[in-house]
């Protein structure tokens, strides 16, 4: 008796067939009933070289990257490319490199490298099409296989890819990628405070020159900020102008006065993204109104 457990490559030709062996026991000595490939489970993937040839000078990943599909038996065939010779220019090189295949995990994780046979660009900047770059494949619950990106396998098989790379991959590959726990969380974005003057109306507030604008307190939102007054949201880097500025809308509602205002509010607000300096007042961005400051009510109900 013997236990097959590993992945086996059975190359034939031009092509290798990734089989499973999942871990089973049989009889060698069975020459009425011999054991062939059809009796053992496969991991229903095919590796399969190409034979025909790229002549593209400037190849890119879209011309020379694997191709996963079905064929007619519903075996998935991956395709890969092999061809020329790394540093020779005679003809493009494509080097495919199955850097891990692993039916047990059902994953297979293929290395490319290339580069182009002419370099281009300026007499200062020429240079050659070239690269390097991971594909992965899984197979799903069902059985079937699909191409997925690093980030949505776990850390338990990035770490194990990572490893194979260091261990058994060529010196020149690049490490695939980075572990969830080694990626830095989201730099929070620079924010200042600034005041705003805005209407008050049944409780809500709606911006000075447009009505139609309503600031909510805690919402932030976002208009880009354009120079020469041509986007964004205005308010004050200083509170003191705030106030001055609010006093004098008491007295005189600069912009809409046919709106009917029964208040005017003063804002603290929390401004990010772009911010164009007009001296007293400036316009951001980001604007998220933070608290109410001050409410000044109008006698006549607008000005």
């Amino acid at each position: 008796m013997r236990t097959i457990t590993r992945a086996e490559y059975i190359n034939e030709e031009e092509h290798m067939q990734l089989v499973d062996l999942r871990p089973m026991e049989f009889t060698e000595a069975q020459p009425d009933n011999p054991i062939t490939l059809l009796d053992i489970p496969v991991a229903r993937l095919q590796v399969v070289q190409m034979g025909d040839s790229i002549e593209d000078l400037w190849p890119d990943r879209g011309t020379v990257e694997p191709t996963l599909a079905y064929n007619a038996d519903g075996l998935c065939v991956l395709s890969i490319r092999r061809q020329g010779e790394y540093g020779k220019f005679e003809m493009l090189y494509i080097g495919s490199e199955i850097i891990l295949a692993d039916p047990a995990l059902g994953l297979c994780v293929v290395l490319v490298a290339y580069h182009g046979t002419e370099c281009h660009g300026s007499k200062r900047n020429r240079h050659v099409s070239k690269g390097q770059f991971y594909r992965y494949y899984q197979q799903g619950v069902c059985g079937d296989w699909e191409q997925v990106v690093w980030q949505n396998l776990t850390d338990e098989l990035r770490s194990l890819i990572i490893e194979t790379v260091e261990e058994k991959g060529p010196a020149w590959a690049k490490k695939p990628g980075k572990l969830s726990s080694e990626r830095n969380p989201p730099t929070k974005p620079i924010t200042m405070t600034s005041y705003k003057v805005v209407r008050l109306i049944e409780g809500r507030y709606y911006s000075l020159y447009d009505p139609t604008q309503e600031y909510v307190i805690g919402e932030r939102l976002k208009e880009p900020a354009k120079p020469n007054h041509g986007g964004g949201f205005f308010s004050f880097p200083k509170q003191a102008t705030a106030e001055f500025y609010l006093a004098s809308c008491v007295a005189a509602i600069p912009f809409h006065w046919e709106i009917v205002t029964p208040a005017l509010a003063l804002l603290e607000c929390e401004v990010g993204g772009r911010i164009i300096s007009y001296g007293h007042k400036m316009a951001s961005t980001y604007l998220r109104p933070i608290k109410v400051l001050e409410v000044r009510r109008l006698d006549s109900g607008n000005s």
